[in-house]
């Protein structure tokens, strides 16, 4: 019984991570927020300290300029795996083309089609209350660069 119970809490917790990537795929923010806690932090670890904050703010922030800058955001899950019991690793691929400038890559037209890793904390209740999100954001920068 056990077993069962323990399966369903992992299934669980991989279906709230798996909704938090297609309400991200929908390009809907507010819909990504309403899976997480609203005190809960995120980091994008390319970026170093500037990187790290709050979800609903650091994370709304740059969600948003993402989706306005690349209407056309796309993601396809590839896995989703259940490290531990509060835990699950998620394996993306994100693509765009870029239609206006982002943070300090100015607008050139170009794609991008880059792998990301989220690993995601959720809380008792089910709520994500940490994501961390790793990418090659050199790659991704290169991309984006005219003549490429």
């Amino acid at each position: 019984m056990t077993s069962i119970i323990h399966e369903q809490k992992v299934l669980s917790l991989k279906n709230a991570c798996v909704e938090f990537m297609f309400a991200y795929q929908q390009r809907n923010v507010e819909k990504m927020l309403s899976f997480c806690d609203p005190d809960g932090t995120v980091f994008f670890e390319p970026l170093g300290k500037d990187g790290q904050g709050k979800i609903y703010e650091l994370g709304k922030a740059i969600w948003t300029g993402l989706i306005e800058s690349f209407p056309n955001l796309d993601n396809t899950l590839d896995a989703a795996a259940a490290t531990d019991e509060n835990t699950v690793q998620c394996q993306v691929i994100i693509r765009g083309t870029q239609s206006k400038d982002f943070a300090d890559i100015p607008n050139e037209g170009q794609s991008f089609d880059s792998d990301h890793i989220f690993i995601f904390r959720l809380s008792s209740g089910n709520k994500i209350e940490h994501i961390h999100i790793n990418w090659n954001h050199d790659d991704f920068k290169k991309q984006l660069a005219i003549g490429n």
